[in-house]
């Protein structure tokens, strides 16, 4: 390099150039001594270029020599070795493996050895200067320092490569690490909300069942060494299935929310306020030094449940039964629970909107009732429910004028068992609405085979539930059952409990209206133990108030203020154009009380029993049968 630099006939730019020469040739050393060193696999075309470059260094060092001694001319060998580089270049170029290396080329992490040449290129310089001082050789400083400042030119701009490669690194590592943990905080999230919603009511929000059974386990195994009791309040809202049938699950839902709240204000801040599903919560109490601070919050739960809600413009009654039961020593959770639930459907069982604390014989009660519910299905296919048949007679001359269809139950096992166990049971179940539909097809059928001395018609009651009134089905059972036995619409009477009937007033009061339009007459059942009002009775559809057995006896002593009610009562019929009948008739001096008041008709032991459809046939056939009475038209309003 020194010769050209110091040669008097090159321009500079001459001198640039030829100087360009042997730099580009060591830099093409440069790639091909990369291209050796690095680890990716040997592909064909990678062996090809190599070979390509080869051809050239050869050439041009050949070259450069020849130049050199001015022994060049054009045609010389030389020239052979240039065109078979451009020969080899173009095979790399067109060889397969070329497409297969552009495919899985990416960005690969600088090898190591680039910072073993970056760093030994600032001692290029000192070992030419040793190695030329030890041998003698003539050495060009400037040519010398030139290349050094050349050197260090390309380490430097390989070093700030370098250094932008860790900074955009850094910062693709920050956005990683950012993204990373936006995903363990989302995750994190996640496992909260599942284990939320594995261990708490999605509606409410309150404790699931799960969840209380772990907290009763963990009282129930800290009481001995807290030194407390533990307890447990089942709660089952009454009528709550009525609501959703007839006012929708939206507001059936809004009123579950209602009722966590209400049990939430009652209780202690560290009692567990749990949703078991349904209609039915419980709520554990530990800790406890006074027992009677359970019941204390039992009545207080009834209490507050009491309250009429409103929801969407709709004044709701609630009422709630409750059971409570104390943990012993050796008591499971699981035997807690069932205790509870135990006392819960005892106090359904005695009226309903009351409290019950837990027994021992509950639990005989609750296998028999587990034992009815399982057989209402098979009884109704096994005919083992039946009809039996009270008559009603008229006060003034004890004609007959009608009967009322009262279902019984045989059971194989348990033998004839009374309406007042299964009746709740199946009112629970739903199972009323398939025993309604064949207490009207069966008393319709029956009925309608009731041949008379004369021609007056003798009518027959049906008791409707609630359930029945809320059903959409009912309106057409009660004509297929009027269309299949033949019977003439306004020998069948309809009997609703007052209750029953100020539980939707509004809605009921269309259902009744659909009846009245076939013929049908109404009773209200049960009349004086409910809470209509006199607004009420003139809005229903009904001709009939039975007057609750409850009242009629006192009856027994004329001189009980128990007269002067009935009287009021037989007045409000007069004025109201309804037929009055008293139920539960048993002593004489009641029919003659009742009689000497004007009241139209009766029935009880007093008069009959209840009789099976043979012995219904032949009591008609030696009964005065009463001539038909017609409602008088009520008033239009």
């Amino acid at each position: 390099m020194g010769s050209y630099v110091h040669d008097a006939s090159l321009s500079g730019f001459g001198k640039f150039v030829t100087m360009a020469y042997p730099v580009m040739d060591l830099g093409v050393l440069f790639i091909i001594v990369r291209s050796m060193l690095s680890g990716a696999t040997r592909r064909t075309s990678d062996t090809l270029l190599s070979a390509a470059v080869v051809l050239m260094l050869a050439a041009d060092f050949i070259y450069d020599l020849l130049v050199l001694h001015s022994n060049y001319n054009a045609g010389n060998p030389v020239d052979a070795l240039f065109l078979a580089n451009y020969v080899v270049l173009a095979a790399a170029a067109l060889h397969p493996s070329m497409a297969t290396a552009m495919a899985s080329s990416g960005a690969r992490p600088a090898p190591r050895l680039w910072w073993a040449l970056v760093a030994g290129a600032g001692f290029a310089s000192p070992v030419v200067l040793l190695v030329g001082g030890l041998f003698g050789v003539q050495v060009d400083v400037g040519v010398l320092a030139a290349t050094s400042i050349v050197l260090f030119a390309l380490a430097a701009v390989r070093t700030s490569w370098l250094f932008g490669r860790l900074r955009l690194q850094t910062v693709e590592l920050r956005d990683r690490s950012e993204d990373l943990h936006y995903a363990l905080d989302t995750q994190h999230a996640l496992e909260r909300d599942l284990r939320h919603q594995a261990f708490h009511d999605s509606l409410t929000g309150l404790a699931n069942r799960a969840l209380l059974h772990d907290r009763v386990e963990h009282a129930l195994a800290a009481s001995p060494r807290l030194g407390g009791t533990v307890a447990v309040c089942f709660c089952d809202l009454d009528g709550f299935k009525a609501v959703n049938d007839s006012l929708g699950h939206r507001v059936g839902d809004e009123l579950l929310v209602l009722v966590s709240k209400r049990l939430s204000s009652v209780v202690r801040p560290g009692d567990t306020v749990a949703r078991l599903g349904g209609d039915e919560f419980a709520i554990l109490i530990d800790n406890i030094t006074d027992l009677d601070a359970v019941t204390v919050l039992a009545q207080r739960i009834v209490s507050v449940l009491r309250q009429p809600a409103e929801i969407e413009g709709q004044q709701i009654r609630l009422s709630a039964s409750v059971g409570i039961a104390f943990a012993c020593t050796g008591t499971t959770p699981e035997t807690l629970l069932s205790e509870a639930d135990a006392a819960m459907y005892e106090s359904k069982a005695f009226g309903k909107d009351r409290y019950t604390v837990f027994e021992s014989v509950m639990r005989s009660r609750i296998v028999d009732r587990m034992n009815l519910m399982s057989g209402f299905d098979s009884a109704l296919k096994r005919a083992e429910f039946f009809l039996q048949y009270q008559p009603q007679l008229c006060l003034a001359d004890s004609s007959l004028e009608g009967f009322e269809a009262l279902v019984r139950w045989q059971h194989p096992d348990l033998g004839l068992i009374s309406p007042d166990r299964f009746i709740p049971l199946a009112e629970e179940t739903g199972f009323i609405i398939p025993l309604g539909r064949w207490i009207l097809e069966r008393a319709c059928l029956e009925a309608a085979d009731w041949a008379t001395p004369t021609s007056a018609p003798i009518s027959v009651s049906v008791n409707l539930s609630a359930h029945q009134l809320q059903h959409p089905g009912l309106f057409q059972d009660v004509q297929n059952a009027l269309a299949f036995s033949g019977l003439p619409p306004e020998r069948l009477v309809l009997e609703i409990t007052e209750s029953v009937l100020m539980t939707h007033p509004e809605q009921i009061t269309l259902v009744l209206r659909q009846f009245k339009d076939l013929g049908i007459r109404i009773a209200i059942d049960d009349f004086g133990t409910g809470y209509s009002s006199l607004s009420y009775l003139r809005q229903f559809p009904i001709d009939i108030l039975k007057i609750d057995k409850s009242l009629i006896d006192p009856l027994q002593d004329p001189t009980n203020e128990g007269t002067a009610f009935i009287d009021t009562i037989l007045q409000l019929a007069r004025v109201l154009h309804l037929r009055a009948t008293a139920e539960g008739i048993e002593h004489p001096t009641q029919r003659d009380t009742l009689t000497a008041l004007a009241c139209d008709s009766a029935q009880g032991y007093l008069m009959s029993r209840p009789l099976d459809p043979e012995a219904a046939r032949a009591y008609i056939s030696n009964a005065r049968i009463a001539e038909p009475s017609l409602p008088t038209p009520r008033p239009s309003r």
